[in-house]
């Protein structure tokens, strides 16, 4: 990795923005030179041996990173029961505390965040792409939360993050406004993500500061991480502030760092412009909420 990317990890970091790697199956760089690199997190593909898992929780547990890997694939498993069962095995062989399950933000994924969470799992709630789908995930994380220190279980070992497919929610977008006559779409392209991202933040944040979330935290619990992924290069710098992280390929890492550099926080109290911003794409009948619900079932039915 260039001297160039390095350097804007260590810059995300110094904003309150963890950067992970999306890790692929024999991809390089080796975990080791993505730890040293400056990478905070790790997501690893679904079906690596538990004891490679094991390895790599234990070289990012000194340093406070999370790994995350899927409970299964995620066209395989229908209701909570059975992505509960599999966080179970997946949780009970990797036997780290820095483990994230990944479990779809579906229905079924949904209602299975909270029995996890409450059993002691952490979760990573995946492809989300609206903020009634995130309200949902936030609800099911909270009540999971509760339930767990209920039990007696040490909120300050579990982690508990949401992961936001910008990437494909603007891809769908941008596709929907390409086939509308020319001149409607003019200045809309490549909105969505963004105006999504800032609004799911806010609902985030409102959320912290009501009275379960604030009991939770004086509790121990961590507050929620937002991780945005399948980013193009020119968002990294656009997606910054605290408690949140980008999952990145190398690819990304290395062409963010030829672009502009971090222009600090740039999702904090930007909730009305991203408002108005959705508001725009529903009047051309690209309503966003609308596309999160379609993209949701045609991945999972």
């Amino acid at each position: 990795m260039t001297a160039e990317a390095r350097k804007l990890l260590k810059e995300l970091a110094a904003e309150g923005v963890s950067p992970w790697w999306a890790a692929s199956q024999g991809e390089q760089p080796s975990v080791l030179d993505a730890v040293s690199c400056g990478f905070r997190g790790i997501r690893m593909p679904v079906g690596v041996p538990d004891g490679a898992v094991r390895a790599v929780c234990d070289l990012l547990r000194a340093r406070g990173g999370f790994v995350a890997v899927a409970a299964a694939a995620f066209d395989g498993l229908s209701d909570p029961a059975a992505w509960l069962a599999a966080a179970r095995v997946l949780c009970s062989g990797v036997d780290r505390p820095n483990l994230l399950v990944g479990v779809p933000a579906n229905r079924a994924g949904i209602d299975a965040v909270t029995g996890c969470l409450a059993e002691g799992i952490g979760i990573e709630s995946t492809v989300v792409v609206s903020v009634r789908q995130y309200r949902a995930v936030l609800d099911a994380q909270r009540a999971g939360l509760e339930r767990a220190r209920a039990r007696g279980v040490d909120l300050r070992a579990l982690g508990v993050a949401t992961s936001c497919d910008l990437g494909v929610l603007d891809a769908e977008v941008n596709a929907r406004l390409d086939r509308l006559p020319d001149g409607v779409a003019s200045g809309l392209r490549d909105t969505a993500g963004l105006a999504t991202a800032r609004l799911l933040y806010r609902t985030r944040e409102l959320a912290l500061a009501c009275e379960p979330w604030q009991s939770l935290r004086e509790a121990g619990a961590r507050p929620p991480m937002l991780l945005w992924s399948q980013t193009r290069p020119e968002q990294v710098r656009s997606l910054v502030s605290w408690n949140t992280a980008h999952v990145l390929t190398v690819e990304t890492v290395e062409a963010a760092a030829r672009g502009a550099g971090l222009e600090g926080d740039t999702l904090m109290g930007r909730h009305e412009q991203s408002t108005r911003a959705l508001r725009l794409l529903a009047e051309r009948d690209v309503d966003v909420e609308v596309i999160g619900e379609e993209l949701l079932r045609a991945r999972f039915g």
